[in-house]
Protein backbone atom coordinates (compact mmCIF):
# COMPACT_ATOMS: atom_id res chain seq x y z
CA UNK A 1 0.00 0.00 0.00
CA UNK A 2 3.00 2.31 0.43
CA UNK A 3 3.06 2.89 -3.33
CA UNK A 4 -0.35 4.58 -3.15
CA UNK A 5 1.00 7.14 -0.67
CA UNK A 6 2.38 8.92 -3.74
CA UNK A 7 -1.22 9.80 -4.65
CA UNK A 8 -1.83 11.90 -1.54
CA UNK A 9 -0.28 15.18 -2.80
CA UNK A 10 -2.43 14.96 -5.92
CA UNK A 11 -5.61 14.22 -3.96
CA UNK A 12 -4.85 17.05 -1.52
CA UNK A 13 -4.98 19.60 -4.36
CA UNK A 14 -8.68 18.78 -4.82
CA UNK A 15 -9.57 18.20 -1.18
CA UNK A 16 -12.53 20.62 -1.39
CA UNK A 17 -14.13 18.56 -4.14
CA UNK A 18 -13.36 15.33 -2.31
CA UNK A 19 -14.72 16.60 1.01
CA UNK A 20 -17.87 17.92 -0.67
CA UNK A 21 -18.40 14.64 -2.53
CA UNK A 22 -17.75 12.51 0.54
CA UNK A 23 -20.18 14.63 2.56
CA UNK A 24 -22.88 14.08 -0.07
CA UNK A 25 -22.23 10.34 -0.18
CA UNK A 26 -22.38 10.12 3.63
CA UNK A 27 -25.63 12.07 3.63
CA UNK A 28 -27.06 9.67 1.04
CA UNK A 29 -26.06 6.70 3.21
CA UNK A 30 -27.74 8.34 6.21
CA UNK A 31 -30.92 8.84 4.19
CA UNK A 32 -30.78 5.17 3.19
CA UNK A 33 -30.72 3.95 6.78
CA UNK A 34 -33.91 5.87 7.61
CA UNK A 35 -36.17 3.86 5.29
CA UNK A 36 -36.32 0.66 7.45
CA UNK A 37 -37.79 2.73 10.32
CA UNK A 38 -40.58 3.89 8.02
CA UNK A 39 -41.16 0.30 6.90
CA UNK A 40 -41.23 -0.81 10.54
CA UNK A 41 -43.87 1.82 11.33
CA UNK A 42 -46.00 0.66 8.39
CA UNK A 43 -45.76 -3.03 9.40
CA UNK A 44 -46.57 -2.23 13.04
CA UNK A 45 -49.60 -0.21 11.91
CA UNK A 46 -50.84 -3.01 9.70
CA UNK A 47 -50.29 -5.50 12.54
CA UNK A 48 -52.40 -3.30 14.79
CA UNK A 49 -55.14 -3.07 12.14
CA UNK A 50 -54.66 0.66 11.39
CA UNK A 51 -53.65 1.95 7.97
CA UNK A 52 -54.39 5.66 8.42
CA UNK A 53 -50.76 6.71 8.16
CA UNK A 54 -49.86 4.30 5.37
CA UNK A 55 -50.17 6.95 2.63
CA UNK A 56 -47.94 9.33 4.55
CA UNK A 57 -45.32 6.65 5.05
CA UNK A 58 -45.31 5.75 1.35
CA UNK A 59 -44.90 9.44 0.46
CA UNK A 60 -42.09 9.78 2.98
CA UNK A 61 -40.31 6.76 1.46
CA UNK A 62 -40.61 8.26 -2.03
CA UNK A 63 -39.24 11.64 -0.88
CA UNK A 64 -36.44 9.93 1.01
CA UNK A 65 -35.51 7.92 -2.10
CA UNK A 66 -35.47 11.06 -4.26
CA UNK A 67 -33.28 12.92 -1.77
CA UNK A 68 -30.92 9.95 -1.55
CA UNK A 69 -30.62 9.72 -5.35
CA UNK A 70 -29.94 13.47 -5.63
CA UNK A 71 -27.17 13.63 -3.03
CA UNK A 72 -25.59 10.40 -4.28
CA UNK A 73 -25.48 11.83 -7.81
CA UNK A 74 -23.90 15.06 -6.60
CA UNK A 75 -21.40 13.24 -4.42
CA UNK A 76 -20.44 10.73 -7.10
CA UNK A 77 -19.95 13.44 -9.71
CA UNK A 78 -17.77 15.50 -7.36
CA UNK A 79 -15.49 12.59 -6.41
CA UNK A 80 -15.21 11.18 -9.93
CA UNK A 81 -14.45 14.65 -11.33
CA UNK A 82 -11.73 15.14 -8.73
CA UNK A 83 -10.26 11.73 -9.58
CA UNK A 84 -10.10 12.73 -13.25
CA UNK A 85 -8.19 15.85 -12.22
CA UNK A 86 -5.80 13.67 -10.21
CA UNK A 87 -5.35 11.38 -13.19
CA UNK A 88 -4.58 14.32 -15.48
CA UNK A 89 -2.02 15.82 -13.09
CA UNK A 90 -0.34 12.47 -12.52
CA UNK A 91 -0.20 11.73 -16.24
CA UNK A 92 1.29 15.16 -16.97
CA UNK A 93 3.95 14.64 -14.30
CA UNK A 94 4.60 11.19 -15.75
CA UNK A 95 5.08 12.64 -19.23
CA UNK A 96 7.19 15.52 -17.89
CA UNK A 97 9.39 12.96 -16.15
CA UNK A 98 9.81 11.02 -19.40
CA UNK A 99 11.16 14.17 -21.09
CA UNK A 100 13.83 14.45 -18.37
CA UNK A 101 14.98 10.85 -18.16
CA UNK A 102 18.36 9.73 -19.36
CA UNK A 103 18.38 8.12 -22.80
CA UNK A 104 19.59 4.89 -21.21
CA UNK A 105 16.14 4.53 -19.61
CA UNK A 106 14.60 4.20 -23.08
CA UNK A 107 17.31 1.72 -24.00
CA UNK A 108 16.04 -0.53 -21.21
CA UNK A 109 12.27 -0.04 -21.58
CA UNK A 110 10.18 -0.61 -24.68
CA UNK A 111 7.74 2.00 -25.92
CA UNK A 112 4.88 -0.47 -25.45
CA UNK A 113 5.76 -0.88 -21.78
CA UNK A 114 5.89 2.89 -21.25
CA UNK A 115 2.60 3.30 -23.13
CA UNK A 116 0.96 0.66 -20.92
CA UNK A 117 2.05 2.52 -17.79
CA UNK A 118 0.85 5.86 -19.16
CA UNK A 119 -2.59 4.54 -20.16
CA UNK A 120 -3.64 1.25 -18.53
CA UNK A 121 -1.87 1.75 -15.21
CA UNK A 122 -3.10 5.34 -14.96
CA UNK A 123 -6.69 4.19 -15.36
CA UNK A 124 -6.33 1.64 -12.55
CA UNK A 125 -4.82 4.29 -10.28
CA UNK A 126 -7.68 6.66 -11.11
CA UNK A 127 -10.16 4.01 -9.95
CA UNK A 128 -8.45 4.07 -6.57
CA UNK A 129 -8.66 7.86 -6.39
CA UNK A 130 -12.31 7.89 -7.51
CA UNK A 131 -14.65 4.92 -7.23
CA UNK A 132 -12.74 3.42 -4.28
CA UNK A 133 -13.01 6.63 -2.26
CA UNK A 134 -16.72 6.92 -2.98
CA UNK A 135 -17.51 3.28 -2.10
CA UNK A 136 -15.36 3.35 1.03
CA UNK A 137 -17.04 6.50 2.36
CA UNK A 138 -20.61 5.40 1.63
CA UNK A 139 -20.17 1.77 2.60
CA UNK A 140 -18.38 2.51 5.87
CA UNK A 141 -21.14 4.77 7.19
CA UNK A 142 -23.89 2.50 5.89
CA UNK A 143 -22.19 -0.45 7.58
CA UNK A 144 -21.85 1.37 10.92
CA UNK A 145 -25.39 2.79 10.92
CA UNK A 146 -26.93 -0.51 9.89
CA UNK A 147 -25.07 -2.42 12.61
CA UNK A 148 -26.00 0.23 15.19
CA UNK A 149 -29.66 -0.05 14.21
CA UNK A 150 -29.53 -3.86 14.32
CA UNK A 151 -28.03 -3.82 17.82
CA UNK A 152 -30.63 -1.27 18.88
CA UNK A 153 -33.43 -3.57 17.70
CA UNK A 154 -32.03 -6.81 19.16
CA UNK A 155 -28.47 -6.97 20.47
CA UNK A 156 -28.42 -10.77 20.78
CA UNK A 157 -29.67 -11.34 17.28
CA UNK A 158 -27.20 -8.74 15.93
CA UNK A 159 -24.29 -10.40 17.74
CA UNK A 160 -25.18 -13.78 16.24
CA UNK A 161 -25.45 -12.23 12.77
CA UNK A 162 -22.00 -10.64 13.21
CA UNK A 163 -20.15 -13.98 13.25
CA UNK A 164 -20.43 -14.61 9.48
CA UNK A 165 -19.52 -10.95 8.84
CA UNK A 166 -16.27 -11.39 10.76
CA UNK A 167 -15.52 -14.38 8.56
CA UNK A 168 -16.04 -12.13 5.53
CA UNK A 169 -13.33 -9.82 6.88
CA UNK A 170 -11.03 -12.83 7.29
CA UNK A 171 -11.60 -13.87 3.66
CA UNK A 172 -10.78 -10.34 2.50
CA UNK A 173 -7.54 -10.25 4.51
CA UNK A 174 -6.41 -13.68 3.28
CA UNK A 175 -7.03 -12.91 -0.40
CA UNK A 176 -5.41 -9.46 -0.31
CA UNK A 177 -1.78 -10.49 -0.96
CA UNK A 178 -2.66 -12.96 -3.70
CA UNK A 179 -4.80 -10.42 -5.54
CA UNK A 180 -1.93 -7.88 -5.43
CA UNK A 181 0.63 -10.32 -6.84
CA UNK A 182 -1.72 -11.49 -9.58
CA UNK A 183 -2.68 -7.92 -10.47
CA UNK A 184 1.00 -7.04 -10.87
CA UNK A 185 1.49 -10.07 -13.11
CA UNK A 186 -1.48 -9.08 -15.29
CA UNK A 187 -0.09 -5.55 -15.78
CA UNK A 188 3.36 -6.86 -16.70
CA UNK A 189 1.97 -9.21 -19.34
CA UNK A 190 -0.30 -6.47 -20.67
CA UNK A 191 2.78 -4.27 -21.13
CA UNK A 192 4.47 -7.07 -23.12
CA UNK A 193 1.34 -7.50 -25.23
CA UNK A 194 1.16 -3.74 -25.90
CA UNK A 195 4.82 -3.69 -26.95
CA UNK A 196 4.33 -6.59 -29.36
CA UNK A 197 1.21 -5.03 -30.89
CA UNK A 198 2.83 -1.61 -31.27
CA UNK A 199 5.93 -3.05 -32.93
CA UNK A 200 3.80 -5.02 -35.39
CA UNK A 201 1.67 -1.99 -36.22
CA UNK A 202 4.72 0.21 -36.78
CA UNK A 203 6.58 -2.49 -38.69
CA UNK A 204 3.62 -3.71 -40.74
CA UNK A 205 5.51 -3.26 -44.02
CA UNK A 206 8.52 -5.21 -42.78
CA UNK A 207 6.28 -8.03 -41.54
CA UNK A 208 4.61 -8.30 -44.93
CA UNK A 209 7.84 -7.92 -46.89
CA UNK A 210 9.28 -10.98 -45.15
CA UNK A 211 5.97 -12.89 -45.13
CA UNK A 212 6.08 -13.15 -41.35
CA UNK A 213 2.37 -12.62 -40.73
CA UNK A 214 1.82 -16.17 -39.48
CA UNK A 215 4.86 -16.07 -37.20
CA UNK A 216 3.93 -12.71 -35.72
CA UNK A 217 0.34 -13.86 -35.25
CA UNK A 218 1.66 -16.90 -33.41
CA UNK A 219 3.77 -14.67 -31.13
CA UNK A 220 0.82 -12.38 -30.50
CA UNK A 221 -1.49 -15.32 -29.81
CA UNK A 222 0.98 -16.77 -27.30
CA UNK A 223 1.26 -13.43 -25.51
CA UNK A 224 -2.50 -12.96 -25.67
CA UNK A 225 -3.07 -16.41 -24.18
CA UNK A 226 -0.60 -15.62 -21.41
CA UNK A 227 -2.57 -12.47 -20.65
CA UNK A 228 -5.81 -14.46 -20.69
CA UNK A 229 -4.34 -17.08 -18.37
CA UNK A 230 -3.10 -14.46 -15.90
CA UNK A 231 -6.40 -12.56 -16.06
CA UNK A 232 -8.41 -15.75 -15.47
CA UNK A 233 -6.20 -16.63 -12.51
CA UNK A 234 -6.90 -13.21 -11.05
CA UNK A 235 -10.61 -13.60 -11.84
CA UNK A 236 -10.59 -17.00 -10.12
CA UNK A 237 -9.11 -15.52 -6.95
CA UNK A 238 -11.57 -12.64 -7.02
CA UNK A 239 -14.49 -14.95 -7.78
CA UNK A 240 -13.57 -17.33 -4.98
CA UNK A 241 -13.26 -14.47 -2.51
CA UNK A 242 -16.53 -12.90 -3.61
CA UNK A 243 -18.28 -16.27 -3.66
CA UNK A 244 -17.25 -16.92 -0.06
CA UNK A 245 -18.47 -13.45 0.87
CA UNK A 246 -21.87 -14.08 -0.70
CA UNK A 247 -22.09 -17.51 0.96
CA UNK A 248 -21.32 -16.01 4.35
CA UNK A 249 -23.84 -13.23 3.79
CA UNK A 250 -26.49 -15.82 2.97
CA UNK A 251 -25.52 -17.67 6.14
CA UNK A 252 -26.08 -14.44 8.04
CA UNK A 253 -29.61 -14.23 6.63
CA UNK A 254 -30.22 -17.84 7.62
CA UNK A 255 -29.17 -17.07 11.20
CA UNK A 256 -31.49 -14.08 11.24
CA UNK A 257 -34.43 -16.05 9.90
CA UNK A 258 -33.92 -18.83 12.44
CA UNK A 259 -33.31 -16.75 15.58
CA UNK A 260 -35.63 -13.93 14.55
CA UNK A 261 -38.45 -16.35 13.79
CA UNK A 262 -38.05 -17.91 17.22
CA UNK A 263 -38.17 -14.42 18.73
CA UNK A 264 -41.47 -13.67 17.00
CA UNK A 265 -42.94 -16.99 18.16
CA UNK A 266 -41.84 -16.34 21.73
CA UNK A 267 -43.08 -12.73 21.60
CA UNK A 268 -39.65 -11.16 22.25
CA UNK A 269 -39.48 -9.59 18.78
CA UNK A 270 -42.26 -7.81 16.93
CA UNK A 271 -42.91 -8.38 13.25
CA UNK A 272 -42.08 -4.72 12.55
CA UNK A 273 -38.73 -5.06 14.33
CA UNK A 274 -38.02 -8.27 12.44
CA UNK A 275 -38.74 -6.60 9.07
CA UNK A 276 -36.60 -3.57 9.99
CA UNK A 277 -33.78 -5.83 11.23
CA UNK A 278 -33.89 -7.83 8.01
CA UNK A 279 -33.90 -4.64 5.92
CA UNK A 280 -30.77 -3.41 7.71
CA UNK A 281 -29.18 -6.78 7.18
CA UNK A 282 -29.86 -6.59 3.48
CA UNK A 283 -28.24 -3.15 3.57
CA UNK A 284 -25.06 -4.79 4.84
CA UNK A 285 -24.77 -6.86 1.67
CA UNK A 286 -23.71 -3.92 -0.52
CA UNK A 287 -21.12 -2.49 1.91
CA UNK A 288 -19.52 -5.91 2.34
CA UNK A 289 -19.46 -6.65 -1.40
CA UNK A 290 -18.46 -3.06 -2.12
CA UNK A 291 -15.55 -3.20 0.30
CA UNK A 292 -14.46 -6.48 -1.29
CA UNK A 293 -14.45 -4.73 -4.66
CA UNK A 294 -12.50 -1.85 -3.15
CA UNK A 295 -9.87 -4.29 -1.89
CA UNK A 296 -9.49 -5.61 -5.45
CA UNK A 297 -9.30 -2.10 -6.92
CA UNK A 298 -6.79 -0.95 -4.33
CA UNK A 299 -4.60 -4.03 -4.81
CA UNK A 300 -4.54 -3.59 -8.56
CA UNK A 301 -4.09 0.16 -8.19
CA UNK A 302 -1.14 -0.38 -5.85
CA UNK A 303 0.50 -2.71 -8.37
CA UNK A 304 -0.04 -0.16 -11.13
CA UNK A 305 1.16 2.73 -8.99
CA UNK A 306 4.35 0.77 -8.25
CA UNK A 307 5.00 0.61 -12.01
CA UNK A 308 4.31 4.33 -12.37
CA UNK A 309 6.54 5.14 -9.39
CA UNK A 310 9.36 3.20 -11.01
CA UNK A 311 9.32 5.82 -13.78
CA UNK A 312 8.76 8.82 -11.49
CA UNK A 313 11.69 7.72 -9.28
CA UNK A 314 14.06 6.89 -12.15
CA UNK A 315 17.22 9.06 -12.20
CA UNK A 316 16.89 12.06 -14.46
CA UNK A 317 19.33 13.22 -17.07
CA UNK A 318 22.13 15.07 -15.30
CA UNK A 319 22.15 18.75 -16.15
CA UNK A 320 25.11 21.02 -15.74
CA UNK A 321 24.74 23.74 -13.13
CA UNK A 322 26.83 26.49 -14.74
CA UNK A 323 24.73 28.82 -16.95
CA UNK A 324 26.40 29.69 -20.23
CA UNK A 325 25.80 30.56 -23.86
CA UNK A 326 27.74 28.59 -26.46
CA UNK A 327 28.73 30.61 -29.49
CA UNK A 328 31.85 29.46 -31.30
CA UNK A 329 31.55 25.77 -30.41
CA UNK A 330 35.19 24.82 -30.17
CA UNK A 331 35.17 21.04 -29.68
CA UNK A 332 37.84 19.20 -27.78
CA UNK A 333 38.09 15.50 -26.91
CA UNK A 334 40.79 14.64 -24.37
CA UNK A 335 41.73 10.97 -24.19
CA UNK A 336 38.06 9.94 -24.13
CA UNK A 337 37.20 6.36 -23.25
CA UNK A 338 33.48 5.65 -23.09
CA UNK A 339 31.36 2.54 -22.68
CA UNK A 340 27.55 2.31 -22.57
CA UNK A 341 27.58 -0.01 -19.57
CA UNK A 342 30.14 -1.72 -17.40
CA UNK A 343 29.47 -5.12 -18.96
CA UNK A 344 30.16 -3.88 -22.49
CA UNK A 345 33.51 -3.12 -24.18
CA UNK A 346 34.40 0.54 -24.77
CA UNK A 347 32.63 2.16 -27.71
CA UNK A 348 35.43 4.74 -27.84
CA UNK A 349 38.98 4.37 -26.51
CA UNK A 350 41.57 7.10 -25.99
CA UNK A 351 40.04 9.50 -28.53
CA UNK A 352 41.67 12.95 -28.66
CA UNK A 353 41.17 15.75 -31.21
CA UNK A 354 40.21 19.43 -31.41
CA UNK A 355 37.94 21.26 -33.83
CA UNK A 356 38.16 25.02 -33.98
CA UNK A 357 35.01 27.17 -34.35
CA UNK A 358 33.77 27.11 -37.93
CA UNK A 359 35.82 24.04 -38.85
CA UNK A 360 34.18 21.36 -40.97
CA UNK A 361 35.17 17.77 -40.31
CA UNK A 362 34.05 14.38 -41.55
CA UNK A 363 34.11 11.22 -39.45
CA UNK A 364 34.51 7.92 -41.27
CA UNK A 365 35.06 4.33 -40.30
CA UNK A 366 33.58 0.88 -40.54
CA UNK A 367 30.22 0.04 -38.96
CA UNK A 368 30.49 -0.06 -35.17
CA UNK A 369 33.65 2.03 -35.06
CA UNK A 370 32.05 4.64 -32.74
CA UNK A 371 31.07 7.40 -35.18
CA UNK A 372 27.51 7.89 -33.93
CA UNK A 373 28.67 7.60 -30.32
CA UNK A 374 30.75 10.75 -30.81
CA UNK A 375 27.67 12.70 -31.85
CA UNK A 376 25.51 11.28 -29.05
CA UNK A 377 28.08 12.41 -26.50
CA UNK A 378 28.15 15.90 -27.98
CA UNK A 379 24.34 16.03 -27.81
CA UNK A 380 24.52 15.10 -24.13
CA UNK A 381 22.42 11.98 -24.64
CA UNK A 382 25.03 10.03 -22.70
CA UNK A 383 27.37 11.35 -20.03
CA UNK A 384 31.09 11.02 -20.80
CA UNK A 385 33.70 10.78 -18.05
CA UNK A 386 34.51 14.16 -16.52
CA UNK A 387 37.33 16.07 -18.15
CA UNK A 388 37.15 14.30 -21.51
CA UNK A 389 34.75 16.34 -23.73
CA UNK A 390 34.78 20.14 -23.88
CA UNK A 391 32.77 22.78 -25.75
CA UNK A 392 34.15 26.31 -25.82
CA UNK A 393 36.55 25.25 -23.07
CA UNK A 394 33.80 24.03 -20.74
CA UNK A 395 33.38 20.44 -19.61
CA UNK A 396 30.26 19.23 -21.39
CA UNK A 397 29.00 17.72 -18.11
CA UNK A 398 28.92 21.22 -16.56
CA UNK A 399 26.85 22.76 -19.35
CA UNK A 400 23.05 22.87 -18.83
CA UNK A 401 21.44 20.56 -21.34
CA UNK A 402 19.10 23.31 -22.56
CA UNK A 403 22.09 25.54 -23.42
CA UNK A 404 23.99 22.60 -24.91
CA UNK A 405 21.24 21.54 -27.28
CA UNK A 406 20.27 25.10 -28.15
CA UNK A 407 23.74 25.45 -29.66
CA UNK A 408 23.45 22.49 -32.00
CA UNK A 409 21.18 20.63 -34.39
CA UNK A 410 21.39 17.03 -35.48
CA UNK A 411 20.13 15.27 -38.59
CA UNK A 412 20.32 11.52 -37.86
CA UNK A 413 20.46 8.74 -40.40
CA UNK A 414 17.24 7.21 -39.06
CA UNK A 415 15.11 10.33 -39.33
CA UNK A 416 12.10 10.37 -37.03
CA UNK A 417 9.13 12.24 -38.46
CA UNK A 418 5.75 12.91 -36.90
CA UNK A 419 2.36 12.13 -38.40
CA UNK A 420 1.87 15.77 -39.40
CA UNK A 421 2.54 18.05 -42.38
CA UNK A 422 5.97 18.39 -43.95
CA UNK A 423 5.91 22.03 -42.93
CA UNK A 424 5.31 21.16 -39.26
CA UNK A 425 7.99 18.47 -39.31
CA UNK A 426 10.58 20.93 -40.60
CA UNK A 427 9.40 23.73 -38.32
CA UNK A 428 9.85 21.34 -35.37
CA UNK A 429 13.55 22.24 -35.44
CA UNK A 430 13.01 25.98 -34.99
CA UNK A 431 13.41 27.80 -31.71
CA UNK A 432 10.04 29.51 -31.39
CA UNK A 433 7.75 30.06 -34.37
CA UNK A 434 9.17 29.53 -37.86
CA UNK A 435 7.84 31.48 -40.83
CA UNK A 436 6.64 29.65 -43.90
CA UNK A 437 9.37 31.37 -45.91
CA UNK A 438 12.09 30.09 -43.57
CA UNK A 439 10.71 26.54 -43.81
CA UNK A 440 10.66 26.71 -47.62
CA UNK A 441 14.22 28.04 -47.63
CA UNK A 442 15.37 25.10 -45.49
CA UNK A 443 13.54 22.70 -47.83
CA UNK A 444 15.32 24.33 -50.77
CA UNK A 445 18.72 23.88 -49.11
CA UNK A 446 18.09 20.16 -48.56
CA UNK A 447 16.66 19.77 -52.08
CA UNK A 448 13.37 18.54 -50.63
CA UNK A 449 11.68 21.39 -52.50
CA UNK A 450 12.24 19.54 -55.79
CA UNK A 451 9.89 16.78 -54.58
CA UNK A 452 7.12 19.02 -53.26
CA UNK A 453 5.27 19.14 -56.59
CA UNK A 454 4.78 15.36 -56.34
CA UNK A 455 2.70 15.82 -53.19
CA UNK A 456 -0.93 16.96 -53.59
CA UNK A 457 -0.56 19.26 -50.60
CA UNK A 458 2.97 20.41 -51.32
CA UNK A 459 4.76 21.53 -48.16
CA UNK A 460 1.40 21.14 -46.36
CA UNK A 461 1.17 17.44 -47.24
CA UNK A 462 0.32 15.27 -44.22
CA UNK A 463 2.70 12.33 -44.02
CA UNK A 464 2.05 9.02 -42.28
CA UNK A 465 3.37 7.83 -38.96
CA UNK A 466 7.18 8.14 -38.85
CA UNK A 467 7.00 9.53 -42.38
CA UNK A 468 6.07 6.13 -43.78
CA UNK A 469 4.59 7.65 -46.96
CA UNK A 470 7.94 9.21 -47.86
CA UNK A 471 10.94 7.53 -49.42
CA UNK A 472 14.07 7.06 -47.34
CA UNK A 473 15.78 9.93 -49.13
CA UNK A 474 12.82 12.24 -48.63
CA UNK A 475 12.74 11.46 -44.93
CA UNK A 476 16.43 12.23 -44.60
CA UNK A 477 16.14 15.48 -46.54
CA UNK A 478 13.20 16.52 -44.35
CA UNK A 479 15.34 15.81 -41.29
CA UNK A 480 18.21 17.82 -42.80
CA UNK A 481 15.89 20.77 -43.52
CA UNK A 482 14.71 20.61 -39.89
CA UNK A 483 18.32 20.85 -38.68
CA UNK A 484 19.23 23.68 -41.07
CA UNK A 485 16.20 25.73 -39.99
CA UNK A 486 17.63 25.90 -36.49
CA UNK A 487 20.78 27.74 -37.74
CA UNK A 488 22.93 26.44 -34.89
CA UNK A 489 26.61 27.16 -34.17
CA UNK A 490 27.23 23.40 -34.33
CA UNK A 491 25.66 21.12 -36.94
CA UNK A 492 25.83 17.32 -36.60
CA UNK A 493 25.04 15.25 -39.69
CA UNK A 494 24.98 11.53 -38.88
CA UNK A 495 25.07 9.76 -42.26
CA UNK A 496 22.20 12.04 -43.16
CA UNK A 497 22.30 11.44 -46.90
CA UNK A 498 22.88 7.68 -46.96
CA UNK A 499 19.51 7.07 -48.68
CA UNK A 500 20.08 9.45 -51.61
CA UNK A 501 22.18 8.69 -54.66
CA UNK A 502 25.75 9.94 -55.00
CA UNK A 503 24.90 12.72 -57.46
CA UNK A 504 22.05 14.05 -55.31
CA UNK A 505 24.30 13.94 -52.25
CA UNK A 506 26.95 15.96 -54.06
CA UNK A 507 24.36 18.53 -55.15
CA UNK A 508 22.98 18.84 -51.62
CA UNK A 509 26.44 19.26 -50.12
CA UNK A 510 27.16 21.95 -52.72
CA UNK A 511 24.02 23.83 -51.64
CA UNK A 512 24.96 23.44 -48.01
CA UNK A 513 28.17 25.44 -48.35
CA UNK A 514 26.55 28.84 -47.62
CA UNK A 515 24.59 27.36 -44.68
CA UNK A 516 27.72 25.84 -43.14
CA UNK A 517 29.83 28.95 -43.46
CA UNK A 518 31.01 30.07 -40.02
CA UNK A 519 29.51 27.02 -38.32
CA UNK A 520 31.29 24.07 -36.81
CA UNK A 521 30.10 20.96 -38.61
CA UNK A 522 30.71 17.25 -38.10
CA UNK A 523 29.61 15.00 -40.94
CA UNK A 524 29.46 11.25 -40.35
CA UNK A 525 29.38 9.35 -43.62
CA UNK A 526 30.17 6.00 -45.23
CA UNK A 527 30.65 7.52 -48.66
CA UNK A 528 34.10 8.60 -49.68
CA UNK A 529 32.97 10.27 -52.91
CA UNK A 530 31.86 13.39 -51.02
CA UNK A 531 34.77 13.64 -48.60
CA UNK A 532 36.97 15.63 -50.95
CA UNK A 533 35.01 18.71 -49.87
CA UNK A 534 35.70 18.08 -46.16
CA UNK A 535 38.52 20.22 -44.80
CA UNK A 536 39.43 17.54 -42.28
CA UNK A 537 38.74 13.84 -41.89
CA UNK A 538 38.76 11.84 -38.67
CA UNK A 539 39.14 8.10 -39.19
CA UNK A 540 37.85 5.70 -36.49
CA UNK A 541 38.45 1.99 -36.20
CA UNK A 542 37.20 -0.16 -33.34
CA UNK A 543 36.58 2.92 -31.22
CA UNK A 544 40.02 4.46 -31.74
CA UNK A 545 41.05 7.51 -33.75
CA UNK A 546 43.58 5.97 -36.14
CA UNK A 547 44.04 8.80 -38.68
CA UNK A 548 43.42 12.54 -38.88
CA UNK A 549 44.01 14.74 -41.91
CA UNK A 550 42.76 15.98 -45.28
CA UNK A 551 41.35 13.72 -47.96
CA UNK A 552 44.38 14.02 -50.23
CA UNK A 553 46.88 13.63 -47.43
CA UNK A 554 45.20 10.51 -46.08
CA UNK A 555 45.07 8.93 -49.53
CA UNK A 556 48.74 9.70 -50.04
CA UNK A 557 49.66 8.07 -46.73
CA UNK A 558 48.24 4.76 -48.03
CA UNK A 559 46.97 3.87 -44.57
CA UNK A 560 43.65 2.66 -43.20
CA UNK A 561 41.66 5.47 -44.86
CA UNK A 562 43.21 4.75 -48.25
CA UNK A 563 42.35 1.06 -47.96
CA UNK A 564 38.71 1.88 -47.03
CA UNK A 565 38.46 4.27 -49.98
CA UNK A 566 39.91 1.70 -52.38
CA UNK A 567 37.52 -0.98 -51.13
CA UNK A 568 34.51 1.32 -51.59
CA UNK A 569 35.58 2.30 -55.10
CA UNK A 570 35.85 -1.38 -55.97
CA UNK A 571 32.39 -2.04 -54.57
CA UNK A 572 30.96 0.88 -56.58
CA UNK A 573 32.65 -0.38 -59.77
CA UNK A 574 31.28 -3.88 -59.25
CA UNK A 575 27.83 -2.46 -58.57
CA UNK A 576 27.97 -0.39 -61.76
CA UNK A 577 29.15 -3.36 -63.81
CA UNK A 578 26.28 -5.52 -62.61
Amino acid sequence: MRHLARLWPYIRRYRSAYLSGIAMVLLGSAFGTASPFLIKAAVDGLEAGTAASLGWLVGALAMLGAAKALVFFRGRYSIVSASREVERDLREDFYRKLTRLDVSFFDRHSSGDIHSRAVNDMESVRMVAGISVMITAGSSLLLLLSLAAMFAIDAGLAAAAMVPLLLVCAVTALSEGRIYAQSERVQDILAELSTLAQENFSGARVVRAFARETTELRRFSYSSRSYLKASLALALTRGAAWGLMVLLMEATLGVTLLLGGLGIIRGTLSKGDFVAFTAYQFMLVWPVIGMGWVVTLVQRGAACMARINAVLDAPEEEHGAKPCVLRGCRIEFRDLTFRYSEDRPPALSGVSFTLEPGERAAVVGRTGSGKSTLLQLLLGLYRPPAGTVFLDGRDINDIPRAALRAAMACAPQDAFLFSDTLLSNIAFGAEGEASREAVLAAAEASRLSEDLDAFPGGIDQVIGERGITLSGGQRQRTSLARALLRKPPLLLLDDTLSSVDVHTEAAILQRLDPHLEGRTCILVTHRFSSLAKARRILVLDEGRLVEDGTHDALLASKGFYARLAARQRLEEDLSSAS
